[in-house]
């Protein structure tokens, strides 16, 4: 079955050549990586989005894919909650990086869009991208206007015109962020999503059932920083 139906020839090869640069990814300490097939040839080095008060006491880093259903559920139900009690109030910084899933190719376009944007613009477009996961995802089995459904998703996000869509999917910037974060995940041995580092430690998969599970092991991290 083929995955995507591509109208326009320039989206077809910067999308191919994002998901040849997803696949590609080597392995890294978790903190940069080294030249993992680069155009530039030099070092690609994490880029990571963060939010929350850089400054804050507790880090939790996030591996997660927009196209996971687990990310969709953990994203809809257990985030909310997080980002309005842990997140916008300081207490925790939440590090964000891209671990595409399948289908890769929709995947790692996705996240090259949101890499377009810079700040709280990247979550709003996530946000979309999470919310839309079904229909984007029954259109890629169907074989149907991928592109077009990513361009909408783009164009409510200030990516306007078609130009803007094409030079984004082919930014070498973009597919070197991502493929950092790749980088970064193997390094660490993480094989799901989404997977969580509280403070460093790798986060039991559990916690993700509930707003509440999640939140007492916020507190916990951030009872530990007080006592230090």
């Amino acid at each position: 079955m083929r995955m995507l139906r591509f109208t326009r020839r320039g989206a077809v090869g910067a999308l191919a050549s994002i998901v040849l640069a997803a696949c590609g990814a080597g392995t890294d300490d978790g903190d940069s990586s080294g030249d993992n097939g680069s155009s530039s040839g030099d070092a690609v080095v994490l880029q990571d989005i963060i939010f929350g008060d850089p400054n804050a006491p507790v880090t939790l880093i996030e591996y997660a894919s927009w196209t996971c259903p687990a990310c969709l559920d953990f994203h809809a139900r257990v985030m909310p909650t997080i980002k309005a009690d842990y997140i916008d109030t300081g207490k925790v910084r939440l590090v964000f990086r891209e671990f595409p899933t399948a289908p890769a190719n929709v995947a790692v376009a996705g996240f090259t869009l949101a890499r377009c944007t810079e700040g709280e613009a990247y979550y709003n477009l996530l946000d979309e991208l999470f919310m839309r996961q079904d229909a984007i995802l029954t259109l890629a089995r169907q074989g149907g206007p991928v592109v077009e459904a990513l361009k909408q998703v783009g164009a409510n996000h200030g990516i306007a015109t078609d130009a803007e869509f094409e030079a984004c999917l082919a930014s070498e910037s973009g597919r070197d962020a991502i493929r950092a974060s790749i980088s970064a995940a193997q390094s660490k041995g993480v094989s799901a999503t989404p997977t969580f580092f509280l403070n460093g430690e790798l986060m039991d998969s559990n916690v993700r059932v509930s707003p509440e599970v999640f939140a007492a092991a916020l507190d916990e991290a951030l009872a530990a920083t007080t006592s230090e």
